[in-house]
């Protein structure tokens, strides 16, 4: 760190020096920050206008309906269908105001901390300026420049605020007060977690790992009872298991994600008000881990509990459905209704994944699938298991065993010696189960392809999913051809190996450019191989995360190796790549969401713009017409943005005239304005006032319109036309030789 010379002429220097590159990029950032808050107090004026305006339409609506409606004794009695139909899109309606006005005060407070937050920095950076190099200069920049400029003057944040509280008070609330500042109630901005859960979640948890030490010694010292089968047991706990793991993992995700910055409530668009922290997850996913040990330790301890070994995975199942279907709330901090029937929800989403819009989380949801498949095989053979190999009669809850010598297990029993069975042998039904989670992600891929109509990404990451059926069905081939033919080694087995080499090759290059957005070109020169922009804190997690993903997703070798050449258990297989699955993809989390976070990468909808009107299906001409309209129509997200400029760009060339305009994106007080003799601008009154002399660039005789507010007084731009009213008013300048007095009137 450079240090100012002591005394002398020579420390002068030293300041001056200092000061001519301080001062400058602060009057760089304080533009910044002018521009960008000028921007969205233009758009939170833009947006009150239009939730009025549809706040107007719906009491208009429902007052012309109570003004037809003519009440009569019998009514209060008897309803139609329709009556009701209307009482309840009108309830539906009013509920979605409330939400839209809740989530435009949330942007409005946001807005407002932006502005608190950088005056406060300028100060104390001045402060800390005048400290260091002896002078006050750093006071009389702030209360000439910072005090002075729009950001902080501006006080229509505060008139919205108080325009949106009552407004939400008094026309949504009836007047209550209490109920309207509730419904507004603003989350605090970084999650404070209770006392109460951070110790259930240590008390949970270390439960959990005594008993886990508990099941390994007893496992070590266990002696099989001689009516079970091998394995069973173990089909039947190792689902749980890595459900729950998953689940804890995800919670640590979350810590991860909120400790490094990366916005996962938005991008998942989860309730900011009302939602789980990582330590709820994590208290969760621990308890049912708690109660997985229980179960385990209960069955290896049950001819001494004189109660039947395969009676606690049956009520470990029952204790996981009625928790995550229970339909009761109260009490609140322990049944999470609104969180598992979120989840449930975007499962039923991924389930039926062609039929509806594909969002985030249900395509996040998706992959974690995809890391979980053998929870799905395992939960067919436990369907399987307990409807066919068990004898409840006299609830003894005994299973069907058989000793097998030669040819396969019939149906209904299970070979004691080796564990096998038609519920684990029924290769045509374990195929089937085991390509769902990547059936999910394929048809998600093809729903975005059918949205958007863009090949790559969407058809070509289907093209990855489609891998898995290639793997799938050729190792059935080859399981097929081997019981066949034990001797001989098929053509399948090869082409098994083959497609394993594809799919690996795919989904780790997948990974890591598309999903991670790394090995960019444009990354810094101390981080190869990354990308431009990272949020956490060392490059070496993500070298760590490549290579770690290319080991883990090379597990399919051991399958291989293992498993057919040396003979291997399956089963034993199962239960060293199934952790390791679980862990890749909590690494592979990490990663996706930074990336998302960052660019956007998938196109997905994060943002809380809510409308209560409807998209319905029609021509994308009439709505590009009603944009021009002074109700206008309002913004509904990310998809509908690309479509209407896609059409906008289309149109033009359409009538012939693509080679009169063209477009860019461009910094304007960094691009020469001389050349273009019309310009548009839609802004804030402060953005007027600071793009005004760089409009004088512009050539005489050259046309601008203003939209929303007039050019600033004493400028050589003569008024011509105005037209509309309120925030839709717009006017049309024309750029003299002289300067006008009055450019408004």
């Amino acid at each position: 760190m450079l240090e100012a010379p002591p005394d002398g002429e020579a420390r002068e220097q030293y300041v001056s020096q200092m000061d001519e590159t301080f001062f400058p990029e602060c009057e760089k950032e304080l533009t910044k920050i002018n521009l960008f808050f000028s921007q969205k107090i233009a758009e939170a004026q833009g947006k009150y206008h239009e939730l009025n305006a549809e706040l107007k339409t719906f009491k208009d609506m429902v007052d012309s309906r109570q003004t037809q409606s003519t009440p009569k004794l019998r009514n209060r009695f008897t309803m139609n269908s329709s009556t009701k139909n209307i009482q309840k899109e009108q309830a539906k309606t009013a509920q979605q105001l409330k939400l839209a006005f809740s989530e435009f005060y949330l942007s409005l407070v946001l807005v407002q901390n932006y502005q608190t937050m950088n005056s406060t920095g300028f100060r104390k950076i001045l402060k800390k300026h005048d400290k260091l190099m002896g002078n006050e200069r750093g006071l009389d920049w702030r209360i000439n420049r910072v005090e002075k400029s729009a950001f902080f003057l501006n006080r229509d944040i505060e008139t919205l605020i108080n325009n949106v509280e009552t407004t939400v008070i008094n026309e949504l609330e009836g007047g209550n007060r209490q109920a309207g500042m509730k419904r507004l109630k603003v989350p605090p901005l970084s999650e404070k977690q209770h006392a109460g859960t951070t110790f259930s979640l240590g008390l949970f948890l270390g439960i959990f790992l005594v008993l886990g030490c508990a099941i390994i010694l007893s496992w070590y010292g266990f002696h099989p009872r001689t009516n079970e089968p091998k394995w069973v047991a173990v089909r039947l706990f190792r689902g749980f298991f890595l459900f729950f793991l998953c689940i804890w993992l995800c919670g640590l995700n979350m810590y991860g994600w909120a400790a490094a910055g990366v916005n996962h409530v938005l991008i998942f668009e989860i309730d900011p008000r009302n939602h789980l922290t990582y330590q709820s997850v994590m208290q969760i996913a621990s308890f049912m881990l708690m109660l997985w040990g229980l179960a385990v330790l209960g069955y290896l301890y049950a001819h001494y509990l004189y109660l039947p070994p395969f009676l606690f995975p049956l009520l470990l199942m029952i204790i996981c459905v009625v928790f995550l279907f229970n339909p009761f709330n109260k009490p609140e901090k322990i049944f999470h209704r609104n969180s598992r029937f979120w989840l449930l929800k975007h499962c039923f989403n991924c389930f039926t994944a062609p039929f509806h819009f594909v969002t985030f989380t249900d395509f996040w949801l998706g992959d974690q699938m995809n890391s979980l498949t053998t929870v799905f095989l395992d939960f067919q053979y436990f369907i399987c298991f307990y409807a066919t190999e068990i004898d409840y009669s006299g609830l003894r809850l005994e299973v069907r065993s058989t000793n097998i010598t030669e040819g396969p297990v019939p149906w209904g029993h299970v070979d004691i010696n080796t564990g096998n069975d038609m519920c684990i042998s029924s290769s045509g039904i374990r195929a089937i189960v085991s390509v769902i989670p990547a059936t999910v992600r394929f048809l998600q891929c093809l729903r975005r392809y059918r949205d958007t109509k863009l090949v790559h990404p969407h058809l070509v990451n289907a093209g990855k999913y489609g891998t898995t059926y290639l793997v799938v069905a050729t190792h059935a081939l080859n399981n097929y051809m081997s019981k066949k033919n034990p001797n001989e080694t098929s053509i399948f087995f090869y082409l098994w190996v083959a497609s394993y080499i594809i799919s690996f090759t795919y989904t780790f290059l997948w990974d890591v450019f598309m999903d991670w957005g790394l090995i960019d070109p444009r990354a810094p020169k101390d981080a190869p191989f990354l990308r431009e922009e990272t949020i956490y804190g060392s490059k070496w997690y993500y070298y760590f995360a490549i290579v770690e993903d290319f080991i883990l997703r090379l597990s399919w070798v051991m399958n291989v190796s293992l498993g057919e050449a040396w003979m291997l258990n399956s089963d034993i297989l199962t239960c060293v790549t199934a952790p390791l699955e679980v862990f890749r993809r909590h690494i592979w989390n990490f990663l996706r969401l930074e990336n998302e976070h960052v660019n956007n990468c998938g196109q997905f909808r994060a943002v809380r713009d809510i409308s209560v009107k409807p998209i319905r299906k029609g021509d994308l001409e009439s709505l590009l017409s009603k944009m021009d309209q002074l109700d206008g129509v309002t913004h509904r997200g990310q998809d509908l943005r690309e479509r209407v400029k896609k059409q906008k760009k289309v149109a033009p060339r359409r009538h012939g005239l693509s080679k009169q305009a063209s477009f860019f994106r461009r910094d304007i007080f960094k691009t020469d304005l001389t050349p273009y003799n019309t310009a548009i601008l839609f802004g804030a009154e402060s953005i007027v006032e600071m793009l005004a002399p760089k409009l004088d660039e512009m050539l005489e005789g050259s046309h601008l319109v203003m939209c929303r507010f007039p050019m600033v007084p004493e400028t050589r731009w003569e008024l011509l036309h105005a037209e509309g009213q309120g925030i839709d008013e717009a006017w049309l300048y024309r750029k003299t030789k002289d300067i006008i007095k009055s450019s408004s009137t």
